[in-house]
């Protein structure tokens, strides 16, 4: 195992797997093989109220309480969980998912549209630009991350059963919300991003690091498509519910 040093703190890699604090210290759930991680809360409330669902865990952050729950999909026992904002909360509660026996998930919320589309569109993304830091913690440096074809294929045959349209896409994964000036995101565009979003790319640097398989399903909420008038939409709001469950539908296919 091997500390690479650098001049700028974020290019530096330790190669060793094993932390001061690892995933699961302080607990002993047991969670079945797949789950889904939702960048979204009434819809999840909504689905727990209409469904038999069972708390399996609770992870307590100083933001809030994340509940994971079990249900049955297909006849395949799934959890799901919110997930929080931004790449690093979403790899923590990842990890504590993977600490308890998680080996395939899929992840699913909205991202912000690069090129013009109409709000809803679904992509699935084959690469993420790593404009983030919590993915330079667990894979050496590089601009982009591939994602893993199995989820991908379970996406794309999910999508294609339910007649709907989609793109698979590469994604721009940032931290910097308020960062993403005109000339950034017209390099973006030039470069081939078609949306961009805050965790696909630490995601899935935390999977490839810990042996399991993710994907993700995003939704075009707002438009940066015109870089002179960022247009909000509906925030994507109609489509939170029916990305749930083609998640749900799709990890069950990986």
């Amino acid at each position: 195992m091997a500390l690479v040093k650098n001049e700028i703190p974020i290019l530096e890699y330790d190669t060793e797997q094993t932390a001061v604090i690892m995933p699961g210290h302080h607990s002993d759930f047991v969670f079945p093989s797949r789950a889904v991680m939702l960048f979204m809360e009434p819809e999840i409330d909504d689905f727990v109220a209409e469904n038999e669902c069972e708390v399996i865990g609770k992870f307590v952050s100083v933001t809030k309480d994340f509940y994971v729950y079990k249900t049955q999909m297909n006849h395949v026992e799934i959890a799901f969980v919110q997930a929080p904002l931004g790449g690093a909360g979403a790899v923590q509660i990842m990890e504590q998912l993977i600490a308890g026996g998680v080996t395939k998930i899929i992840a699913a919320g909205c991202c912000g549209a690069l090129a013009e589309d109409t709000e809803g569109s679904f992509f699935i993304p084959t690469a993420a630009l790593r404009q983030e830091g919590t993915s330079y913690q667990y894979l050496p440096p590089s601009r982009e991350i591939e994602l893993d074809d199995r989820p991908i294929e379970a996406l794309c045959k999910t999508l294609d059963s339910a007649g709907l349209h989609y793109k698979k896409c590469r994604t721009w994964t940032t931290d910097g919300f308020y960062r993403e000036t005109k000339e950034m995101v017209q390099y973006r565009k030039s470069e081939g991003y078609s949306v961009v979003e805050m965790e696909c790319a630490s995601m899935a640097a935390c999977a490839k690091l810990r042996g399991v398989l993710f994907g993700q399903l995003l939704f075009t909420a707002d438009s940066l498509a015109d870089v002179e008038a960022h247009d909000i939409r509906n925030w994507g709001n109609d489509y939170f519910a029916a990305a749930m469950r083609l998640a749900m539908n799709a990890v069950t296919e990986v």
